[in-house]
């Protein structure tokens, strides 16, 4: 579905990007599938949120499905074209166009999308900046890559939700990426903060909607963690911080 000649033409651009390797892919699958998967997971009911009491002051509104306890049948029968999707993107072929892109060898997918598949942010929501956990708990695998692909039509600039991603020393927000429709970023998780740390500004009947997909390889974690946040005062981050660039 996709041209997978994009990881010849963009790997040099993705290797060395900076603050750390990434890339924004737009149009990424076709209009009509994603329109159809958009509709389908708008009609989807069962949602979680992070049940750990410590994330609930960096991830606010924030609701995903599967949970590490679903069954994966369950997520194929009650979303099938988005199941087709992720299957895609979990598929052989693009896994390899994901490795000659980014330079990993032998990447995995995560049978069970922890902590991916589908993710919905309510009016008020947020994800804090952070660093992403770096080793699967089930697999022992080491995680390497995220990619995200954005549901959103018709979004406003004014509604905020942008991507941040942050880097130097000392840190600071060097990149805001829009989270607009059909828009895949894909990016190295190592040494990589990021999220979206301002309260989302939608209507009460607007949602933030992402496919999020990470990418394995097995072997050893050095300096394993769970996911690290960062508060918004240690940053320094306000609301009239308007860093733009996709």
């Amino acid at each position: 579905m996709i041209d997978y000649t994009l990881s010849d033409k963009l790997k040099i651009q993705y290797q060395t990007a900076k603050p750390f390797p990434y890339i924004v892919i737009d149009n990424f699958l076709p209009d009509f599938l994603l329109k159809s998967c958009l509709e389908e997971i708008k009609k989807h009911k069962k949602w979680f949120s992070n049940e750990e009491e410590w994330v609930e002051e960096f991830e606010k509104n924030k609701l995903y499905y599967p949970t590490h306890s679903t069954d994966m049948e369950e997520f194929k029968n009650y979303l099938p074209i988005t199941n087709m999707i992720t299957e895609y993107m979990n598929s052989e072929p693009f896994i390899k166009f994901l490795e000659n892109l980014t330079g990993f060898e032998k990447l995995y997918r995560d049978p069970i999308m922890l902590g991916g598949g589908i993710h919905k942010i309510n009016k008020g929501g947020k994800l804090s900046i952070h660093i992403d956990y770096n080793q699967h708990p089930g697999k022992k695998w080491k995680r390497n890559l995220n990619l995200l692909l954005y549901l959103n039509e018709t979004w406003l600039k004014e509604w905020g939700g942008n991507l941040e991603l942050w880097g130097g020393d000392p840190w600071k927000k060097e990149i805001e990426i829009e989270p607009i429709f059909n828009r895949a970023v894909i990016f190295s998780i190592e040494d990589a903060p990021h999220g979206h740390p301002l309260p989302l500004k939608t209507p009460d009947d607007v949602s933030r909607y992402s496919l999020a997909l990470y990418y394995f390889t097995d072997e050893e974690v050095k300096n394993k963690h769970t996911v690290i946040f960062y508060k918004e005062e240690e940053l320094g981050i306000n609301e009239t911080d308007n860093l733009f660039k996709f």
